[in-house]
């Protein structure tokens, strides 16, 4: 004795659980993406005057050791036994300044790490590398 009806196997999905976790994660979405979307005040510094030299490129010390042992501060061309003392007088007690050195590639590398030993014993204690590309050709020095 069967109560309640037919005998056939029904195999449709019930779809009404399925459409209210739909629902919610519309409602949650809903409710986070506008704050997703809020962003943060940011202060950006105002640009520099087109017309006006930038001051910092007038500041920089660019030490160079030409092949033939020669020291150049910026243009400045300096004898060896006068660099420690001429950076000293540059640096103002300073130590803290961005001294930047640009090698030649004809100087070996030992006569580069006595000359850098040599700026850093002077006073120079932030030294940064300049870098050439390796594929241009070698400039001629500057008169």
């Amino acid at each position: 004795m069967q109560v309640g009806g037919g005998g056939a196997l029904r195999s449709d999905i019930n779809v009404t659980p399925l459409v209210d976790v739909v629902l919610v994660l519309l409602i949650i979405f809903m409710v986070i993406t506008p704050v997703v979307q809020m962003g943060y005040l940011v202060r950006v510094p105002p640009k520099a005057p087109a017309n006006l030299p930038p001051s910092a490129v007038q500041d920089q010390i660019i030490l160079r050791l030409m092949p033939d042992n020669r020291i150049l501060i910026n243009k400045d061309e300096v004898s060896p036994s006068d660099f420690p003392q001429k950076i000293r007088e540059i640096l103002h007690g300073n130590t803290s300044k961005m001294v930047f050195f640009s090698g030649s590639r004809d100087v070996d590398y030992e006569a580069t790490m006595r000359f850098l030993d040599m700026a850093r014993a002077s006073g120079a204690k932030n030294i940064g590398i300049i870098v050439e590309d390796p594929n241009a050709a070698p400039s001629a020095p500057a008169q």
